[in-house]
C-alpha cells in the first residue's frame, strides 16, 4: 500500500517573514488551523517588520529545489499554495516542481508589493511568473493586485466582478477577489468568488470591525488551499477561510509599531 497521512499535507511557498505575521509562519498557522498538516519552503527572506520594509534577499535556486524534493519525500503533498515570490530562481523552481507534479491544485495569491512598502517580485522574474498564473487553479487577488495584473483601475463594485471575470478568463483560473478595499452598499470586505461562470458574493461577519491587519492574504489562501484540498467546493471553502480569517483579525492585537496583527 502506498502513503497515507492522516490529514492533507499542504506545501505553502512564499516569503519568509520574521514577524511571522505573514509569509510562510502564517501560512502553515492557517493550514493547521484548517485541518491540514502544513510544509514550507522559503522562496526568498523578506526582511519586514509589521510596517516597515527593508529588502528581499533571495534564496538560490539550488536550494530550494533541494527543500522541495525534501518536503515531496517525506509527505504526500495534496495541495500547494502560493504566496511571495520573489526571484526568478525560485519562480523557475516552483516551475519545475509543478511540471513534475502536473496533477497538483494551485491556489496563488498574487503577492507583489508588501502591505508596508516595497516590490515584493523582481522585474526578471515576471515572465515566470506569468506561467505560475496559468498553472493556478485559485487565484485570490485584492483590489491593488487584480488592478496591477489587468493593468485598469477599479472604480465600482460592479468593476470588481467584471474584472473577477477577466482575470479568471485569461488565466483559466478561478477567482476570490478579495473585498478588503471595497464598500458596497455600505458594506466594506464583501469578497466576489468567480467561478466558471458563477457569481458568489461572501459578506464579511456584521460585527467585525474594518481592519487592516497584516497577513490576511496568506490566511485566507492558505486556509482556502487546504478546504480545497478537502473536497469542499470553491464558494464554501472560501467562506470557511474568510470565517477564520474574521476570527484572528477579531482576537487580534496591536504590534509594538501599532499595526493590527491577527491572532
Amino acid at each position: 500500500m502506498g502513503r497515507r497521512e492522516p490529514k492533507p499535507v499542504i506545501l505553502a511557498f512564499g516569503g519568509y517573514d520574521p514577524t511571522s505575521g505573514a509569509g510562510v509562519l502564517m501560512d502553515a498557522r492557517a493550514i493547521a488551523a484548517s485541518g491540514g498538516h502544513p510544509v514550507a519552503v522559503p522562496s526568498c527572506l523578506a526582511l519586514q517588520s509589521t510596517a516597515t520594509f527593508d529588502r528581499v534577499v533571495p534564496v538560490s535556486r539550488d536550494t530550494i529545489d533541494r527543500a522541495l524534493a525534501c518536503a515531496n519525500l517525506a509527505h504526500r503533498i495534496v495541495g500547494v499554495k502560493v504566496g511571495m515570490i520573489g526571484t526568478r530562481a525560485a519562480a523557475d523552481a516552483l516551475l519545475a516542481f509543478l511540471d513534475r507534479h502536473p496533477g497538483l491544485p494551485v491556489v496563488l495569491d498574487p503577492v507583489i508589493r508588501a502591505t508596508s512598502g516595497g516590490a515584493l517580485l523582481a522585474k526578471n522574474a515576471l515572465p515566470a511568473y506569468r506561467l505560475l498564473l496559468l498553472r493556478a487553479n485559485v487565484l485570490t487577488p485584492n483590489l491593488p493586485e487584480i488592478e496591477k495584473l489587468l493593468g485598469r483601475p477599479l472604480v465600482r463594485f460592479e468593476d470588481g466582478v467584471i474584472a473577477a471575470r477577466d482575470l479568471s478568463e485569461d488565466t483559466g483560473a478561478a477567482v476570490v477577489l478579495k473585498g478588503g478595499h471595497f464598500a458596497w452598499k455600505g458594506k466594506r470586505g464583501v469578497d466576489i468568488v468567480y467561478d466558471n461562470g458563477t457569481v458568489t458574493l461572501l459578506s464579511p461577519p456584521r460585527k467585525l470591525a474594518p481592519r487592516d491587519a497584516h497577513g490576511t492574504g496568506c490566511a485566507f489562501a492558505s486556509a482556502l488551499a487546504t478546504r480545497l484540498a478537502s473536497g469542499e467546493p470553491l464558494a464554501m471553502a472560501a467562506a470557511a477561510a474568510k470565517a477564520l480569517v474574521a476570527g484572528w483579525i477579531a482576537g487580534g492585537f496591536k504590534s509594538a509599531e501599532g499595526r493590527w496583527t491577527l491572532s
